[in-house]
């Protein structure tokens, strides 16, 4: 039987189909760095796990026997000797688990702020109408390996730092001791622990520095006219970095 390899790539994952006259399967899967313009690549390490703490919620991509499988996953970081890991659970029942390829990293999405940038907020559309729209946007990836726990002093543990994490805003903060023990053991059953050991972090922070300091204050005024002001506040930030 001969068997032939192929290679297809794209900006963020490159795979290596095997196939023959029975058909072809992926062998191996690789995550990529994503696509990185210079204006808006994010190298500031800080900035980059801020992101991530202040947008908890994960657009998990892996490989299962069936292809790609996408899950929306809260996650939290951890540091252990150094390595960072990221840290979740989902219910048994979800088959992320079950069917998951452990010789391909997981690619972890987490998105920050975004808005669509209309053409009109810059000075510059007046002058010679050479200005087209655009999105505003901060994102961060995250791939490395996968493993899974149902250890229940592990599962007990996550859970609690999960719930301190995002309670500690709430005057009134729930803690998982405030529920039944034995209600508790049986929600710790019916979920499994998730953790990405973090080999890569890349970011972009798209703000709108490619344009002149007029553009830029056109733009955070039209954000705000729009009830933006968090993007706009983070535009204004990304501008005084690159003036300075």
């Amino acid at each position: 039987m001969f068997v032939f390899y192929q290679v297809f790539s794209t900006n963020t994952i490159k795979f290596i189909f095997s196939y023959s006259v029975f058909g072809y399967s992926i062998i191996f899967m690789s995550v990529k760095i994503m696509y990185q313009p210079r204006n808006f690549k994010q190298e500031d390490k800080k900035q980059l796990l801020e992101l991530i703490e202040n947008n908890a919620l994960a657009t998990i991509v892996s490989m299962s026997s069936q292809g790609l499988l996408g899950n929306h996953i809260p996650m939290i970081i951890v540091e252990r000797e150094g390595q960072l890991f990221l840290q979740g659970h989902v219910a048994k029942v979800n088959n992320i688990w079950q069917d998951y390829d452990n010789k391909v990293d997981v690619l972890a999405i987490f998105h920050g702020v975004n808005a669509y940038i209309s053409p009109n907020w810059y000075p510059s559309k007046k002058l010679n109408g050479k200005e087209v729209p655009t999105w505003d946007y901060a994102v961060v990836h995250v791939s490395g390996a996968m493993c899974f726990y149902q250890d229940k002093e592990w599962l007990f543990q996550h859970l609690d730092q999960l719930s301190q994490i995002n309670e500690k805003k709430i005057a009134e903060s729930w803690r998982i001791t405030d529920a039944p023990e034995d209600y508790i053991d049986k929600m710790l059953n019916a979920i499994v622990g998730i953790e990405i050991e973090v080999k890569r972090i890349t970011g972009n922070s798209k703000l709108s520095q490619n344009h002149s300091s007029a553009n830029v204050s056109g733009v955070i005024s039209g954000l705000k006219g729009l009830g933006q002001h968090e993007v706009a506040k983070c535009v204004e930030k990304a501008s005084s970095h690159t003036s300075s």
